[in-house]
């Protein structure tokens, strides 16, 4: 049941906001080819797309309903933006020589390896 309402939200997705519906005119497409393949034999598919999408004219009013033939058709994908934020510094911090004085002279736990765990001694 998930799977199917994904693929229906996806689909409306793509049908909304994307281009993805002139797609659904390819059946258009096929059959203008076919019109133009009975009255010239020797036509190939890429002739027909060269005649039907690198030149603006039309020979009739099927040439419009061709997918991606329409004059409004773009493609915008919607896209966010965050704005640009400026980090400025009000004020600098000085950096502070802190000394440390340790009294420990004995460790306060029985280990063979004392000698590494011993903290700093005062001279």
């Amino acid at each position: 049941m998930k799977q199917v309402i994904s693929i229906s939200l996806l689909i409306l997705y793509l049908n909304s906001f994307t281009e993805f519906h002139e797609l659904l005119r390819l059946r258009i497409l096929v059959e203008h080819f076919q019109e133009h393949k009975i009255k010239v034999n020797d036509i190939t598919f890429w002739d027909f797309l060269v005649m039907h999408y690198q030149t603006d004219a039309s020979h009739d009013d099927q040439d419009n309903e061709l997918p991606f033939k329409d004059k409004n058709h773009s493609c915008a994908p919607p896209a966010i933006t965050l704005p640009f934020q400026k980090l400025v510094l009000r004020e600098s911090l000085v950096a502070q020589d802190i000394e440390h004085i340790s009294y420990y002279k004995v460790a306060y736990f029985s280990s063979p390896n004392q000698a590494i765990f011993q903290p700093p001694k005062v001279k």
